[in-house]
């Protein structure tokens, strides 16, 4: 599947802009491409909102990035040690970049930043660095 990375990039904003939660916006952006229901998609990623619970902790975005990387590297069998360090790796490198662009991953740290950077960027990052792990994947 070719994914147009600027759309969903839009999109994670557009959802963000009208109420969705900043893990919402990047896991829904994503969730046709993961074959998944946007409803469910927004369900199961809601908690990662606001940095896990609203506690400020690991970023939603950050979180949610996490998540699709489920569907990026398939690792079901808990012995299959290739797997299992191969999605741990896509899923700390997706991590590090958004650290690198931003300074920190977590939620309060990134906060203190309000007026150098906003939410809205971090959401559009994320679905940026999602779309590119996505594309190589592939």
């Amino acid at each position: 599947m070719n994914i147009n990375i600027e759309e969903r990039v839009l999109k994670a904003q557009e959802l963000f802009a009208s109420g969705y939660s900043c893990s919402q916006a990047v896991a829904v952006a994503y969730s046709d491409v993961c074959g998944v229901d946007e409803a469910f998609m927004a369900q199961i990623s809601m908690p990662f909102g606001g940095g896990i619970a609203r506690m400020h902790e690991v970023c939603g975005c950050v979180c949610s990035m996490a998540l699709l990387s489920a569907f990026m590297v398939p690792a079901p069998n808990p012995q299959n040690i290739t797997q299992v360090q191969k999605k741990r790796m896509l899923t700390k490198a997706m991590a590090e970049r958004f650290r690198q662009e931003y300074g920190d991953i977590v939620c309060r740290n990134l906060l203190q930043n309000r007026g150098k950077h906003s939410c809205a960027d971090f959401v559009a990052f994320a679905a940026r660095v999602v779309g590119e792990a996505m594309s190589s994947e592939q």
